[in-house]
């Protein structure tokens, strides 16, 4: 259809070339340039507006992404409901024990739990791990506190800050000294 269309304005194009002021009469009707075609049956002025094409394509990708998630998401739920459904009390055996997912009823909960979600035991055995290293950094700095304390009330002990002094510069200061009371001696006044 779009070649047609091309073909005829080619061809309109063509025909209306060469003679640009003259009316033409093909097959019943006048054909002419010089004159305007008006064909618009109503008022000659094109309102300016904002363009709407970010929200015709923010609703075309959200209902893409839509059907995308919840047709497959619905089909594992309807099949999950339908058949499989719920599970069911049994007696439970005398040397079995259950797994933490076996406890959920519905069949997608327990794959969440068993899948996605840590253990139970895992998580309380994580937070009393944790709760220890905090008990054992709080001996500790007490411990810490209780040594600084009995430091600074001796006066004995280097402290852990102490930095020790390097007997290079202690040399080189000392012998400077010498130097200046070899040439002054004690009397400096003059």
């Amino acid at each position: 259809m779009v070649s047609w269309s091309a073909l005829g304005r080619s061809f309109g194009t063509n025909l209306f070339k060469n003679n640009l002021k003259s009316t033409n009469l093909i097959q019943n009707v006048n054909f002419s340039l010089a004159k305007t075609l008006n064909g618009d049956h109503g008022h000659k002025s094109m309102v300016l507006q904002p363009s709407r094409w970010q929200w015709h394509k923010f609703k075309d990708m959200f209902h893409y992404y839509l059907m995308v998630g919840l047709i497959p998401v619905g089909a594992i739920v309807f099949y999950t409901n339908v058949f499989i459904g719920p599970a069911e009390l049994t007696p439970i055996p005398e040397d079995y024990v259950p797994k933490h997912w076996e406890y959920h009823r519905h069949p997608i909960t327990r794959f969440i739990a068993r899948y996605i979600h840590n253990n139970p035991q895992q998580d309380y055995e994580k937070f009393m791990h944790y709760i220890d290293e905090e008990a054992q950094k709080v001996k500790l700095r007490a411990l810490e506190k209780m040594v600084t304390q009995k430091m600074a009330e001796r006066n004995d002990y280097q402290a852990y800050y102490y930095r020790p002094m390097v007997n290079k510069y202690l040399r080189v200061n000392k012998q400077v000294g010498d130097e200046i009371y070899d040439r002054i001696g004690d009397n400096h006044d003059e």
